[in-house]
């Protein structure tokens, strides 16, 4: 069937949108520039960036009008619900309900009630699940996004870049420190349960790191006040199964002992099981290979980092052989890749600087002490044989990516308590949970 017009007739469902269309006539007029710019069929033809900054622009507006428009009726229908549930109930006053959401500030007309007990009721915040002032959690999960990668400052202008609406710094803060928060509860009631339950079969080979890094923190106190800083050490763990791409991190204030149990726990994670070896791979921090043999028993072995290694080996070249220290280097390098860290310890042996010279001017010395007292921890052989890595490049990039990243920016202290939080969020997003986080 045809109109008189001779077009088609319109169904139900279109006549039906017309009308709900003509009661909505600020989302329509949205809508018609959406559809004026899907038009490329008369004018000037745009770009393709042109089209897409205009699109962005109605899209915002669009999702303000509708998000307005809904919660105008819903404030309607919660006053009906709220009448029809008791008789006594009156109309007082309006007030206004304002919070945020990624389309910016929604405000509303909320009607204030007074039933017969004289209690002022207001029914719209609590029915839609908004609180006065306060921020959708979509918009809570964008602030967080943004506030745990860059300053709260860079943070708020990311906000107005990508969304197009200003928004306070402290609002920023506020919500990256609370969902922080939020992280650090949840992977320390993680971290609480016992770590050495392991399936039976899990990775052949996992490979194990640790180190520290050092975080500026500052007293609390009035900013206007001068506060003392101080460098207090966070501790990395991580662990990788053979072969994986995927690395699993934790972090701590906390002490050696709390260290090694995040440890066990990533460890698990990434494949630990009862026929796994464990290849612990480190400096020479003392705390390192003890937590390693604390944490993981017969099934760990404690490989020392063959470029911390090579750092003393190099300080002491000069020394060694002055007329081609980049040789002697390399040379000595080799031996211990091919199994022969006796050869290395005896070739620095033969310059030990005399007993009397300071140990900050022996290099020789300390390189010398340094292999002696590792001998054990020098297999780079069977490691590599077994395609393993010599190096500690893991928990490298981890200091980098995970912590420092945004713990260690120029200029930057912390409350202890606050680097702890972000530190446990940065890790919880470095482990894949994100999603799982906000879900």
């Amino acid at each position: 069937m045809k109109q008189r017009n001779g077009g088609p007739k319109l169904t139900a469902k279109e006549i039906q949108l017309i009308e709900r269309f003509r009661k909505q006539p600020e989302i329509w007029a949205r809508v018609q520039n959406i559809l004026a710019l899907a038009d490329a069929s008369e004018g000037p033809l745009k770009s393709a960036d042109q089209v897409e900054e205009l699109l962005i622009q109605e899209l915002r507006q669009l999702g303000h009008s509708t998000m307005t428009q809904w919660a105008t009726l819903a404030e309607v229908r919660a006053g009906d619900e709220l009448r029809s549930g008791d008789a006594t109930v009156r109309s007082r006053k309006k007030k206004t309900l304002s919070w945020w959401c990624v389309f910016g500030l929604v405000t509303v007309d909320d009607r204030v009630y007074r039933n017969q007990n004289s209690r002022f009721i207001r029914p719209l915040a609590e029915l839609v699940g908004v609180t006065s002032r306060g921020r959708s959690r979509r918009l809570e999960r964008v602030l967080t996004d943004f506030g745990c990668e860059h300053s709260f400052a860079r943070a708020a202008e990311s906000v107005l870049e990508h969304y197009g609406f200003e928004i306070g710094v402290s609002a920023v803060r506020d919500a990256t420190l609370a969902h922080a928060q939020r992280a650090r509860v949840q992977l320390e009631a993680q971290y609480a349960e016992p770590f050495r339950i392991l399936p039976a079969i899990g990775q052949a080979h996992v490979i194990a790191e640790a180190d520290g890094t050092l975080i500026c923190t500052v007293q609390a106190g009035p900013k206007k006040d001068k506060r003392p800083r101080a460098w207090q050490e966070m501790r990395l763990v991580a662990a990788q199964a053979q072969d994986s791409t995927v690395t699993v991190y934790g972090a701590t204030f906390g002490t050696v002992e709390e260290a090694g149990r995040r440890w066990g726990h990533v460890t698990r994670q990434a494949g630990w099981g009862m026929n796994s070896r464990i290849h612990i791979v480190a400096d020479g921090a003392e705390w390192i290979p003890l937590r390693g043999q604390e944490t993981f028993g017969d099934q760990g072995h404690f490989l020392c980092d063959f470029y911390h290694v090579s750092e003393y080996l190099g300080a002491a070249a000069p020394v060694c052989r002055p007329t081609q220290p980049d040789q002697w280097r390399r040379t000595q390098q080799k031996r211990l890749k091919n199994g022969g860290a006796p050869k290395v310890v005896a070739a620095l042996a033969e310059h030990l600087e005399a007993e009397a010279t300071p140990d900050e001017e022996a290099p020789v010395r300390q390189g010398h002490r340094y292999l002696t007292n590792r001998l054990d921890s020098l297999d780079y052989q069977g490691a590599l044989a077994l395609g393993l890595p010599i190096g500690s490049g893991m928990i490298e990039s981890g200091h980098r990516h995970v912590l420092q990243a945004r713990l260690k920016k120029a200029g930057t202290a912390w409350l202890r308590e606050h680097a702890d939080q972000i530190a446990h969020l940065r890790v919880l997003r470095a482990n894949k949970q994100w999603n799982a986080f906000w879900n």
